[in-house]
């Protein structure tokens, strides 16, 4: 059976001689599926080549998304142990101010519910390799904020208790305000005038005429001058229904509507008034009640006592 071919003639130009190949029917069909099939092949190739491409882009991503991860998981950790120290902190502080105790730990208000894991519980799954998704992350940034913002609030009405406490205790008679020896205590005694019982609403304190008194607390001066039987007195308002009363002044230091601190003299010890020796008559009073100095004094070696209450007025 005689094969078919396919005449072929190129003409390169006018001059030229015209040349003639004869390809066999067969071969042209090879030639044609090779060609398909290099063509094919390289589509493949340039397909392969921009889908690796782009997996390495998303690999790169991944590997950048992943770091981000890490850090905001280390972040998340970070943040959690300082909120558990802010919180142990500020319950320390409460209980040694004596103020009462913040909700419990994990009541204050957050986002994400009781399916809101905690930082510990992300470190864990790390640790499991089972890293948290970036939407859990947030969720406990937001948590973990809300709790901060929760727990500045909780630290500045801490401060503003802690500053009323502060003015508190600066305006409450701590110290004696004179060195000596009490010689006549607070309540009912014998008058040494009258021979009566009576309510001696202070203390007597004796010393030597000229020793410095000051002043036991922070207050104004309400009062300075004369006073009857008391003779030369001074009255400090403290504040908080705090006041203190001070007679039988040698002189007084301080003036009305003067401002004195805890430790600043007001006045030197004296025998004016009605006494039978030179000592100083002291009184607290809160709420307009005279209560017993004793009871406020800190430094208790700074006054000795002496006699059974029966001494001067």
């Amino acid at each position: 059976m005689a094969k078919k071919f396919y005449t072929v003639l190129l003409v390169p130009d006018a001059s030229s001689q015209i040349r003639t190949f004869h390809i066999a029917k067969p071969l042209l069909a090879a030639l044609a599926a090779s060609a398909a099939l290099v063509c094919v092949a390289f589509l493949f190739f340039i397909y392969q080549a921009v889908s690796l491409n782009g997996h390495m882009l998303e690999l790169r991503r991944l590997r950048v998304a992943a770091s981000q991860q890490g850090h905001l998981l280390g972040k998340v950790d970070r943040l959690g142990a300082e909120l558990a120290g802010l919180r142990e902190f500020d319950a320390r502080l409460r209980t040694a101010a004596g103020l009462e105790a913040k909700e419990r730990e994990g009541s204050f208000v957050g986002t994400g519910g009781a399916d809101t894991p905690s930082s510990g519980t992300l470190m864990a799954a790390a640790v499991a390799h089972q890293t948290p998704s970036a939407d859990t992350l947030t969720r406990e940034l937001d948590r973990l904020s809300h709790e901060m913002i929760d727990r500045s609030k909780s630290f500045q009405e801490l401060i503003d208790q802690l500053e009323a406490k502060r003015g508190i205790l600066a305006a409450t008679p701590t110290i004696w305000p004179v060195k000596g020896w009490l010689t006549a205590g607070f309540g009912h005694r014998r008058s040494p005038f009258t021979g009566q019982r009576q309510m001696h609403e202070g203390v007597d304190i004796s010393n030597s005429v000229g020793t410095s008194i000051v002043a036991p607390a922070e207050g104004i001066v309400s009062y300075a001058g004369p006073l009857g039987g008391f003779g030369n007195v001074v009255s400090i308002d403290h504040g908080h229904k705090i006041s203190t009363f001070y007679a039988h002044l040698q002189r007084h230091k301080v003036s009305r509507g003067q401002r004195v601190k805890r430790g600043d003299v007001i006045a030197s010890l004296g025998t004016t008034g009605r006494v039978t020796g030179p000592h100083l008559h002291y009184e607290i009073q809160v709420g307009g009640a005279a209560v017993d100095p004793s009871k406020y004094v800190i430094d208790t070696a700074t006054v000795k006592f002496l006699g059974d209450g029966e001494s001067a007025e």
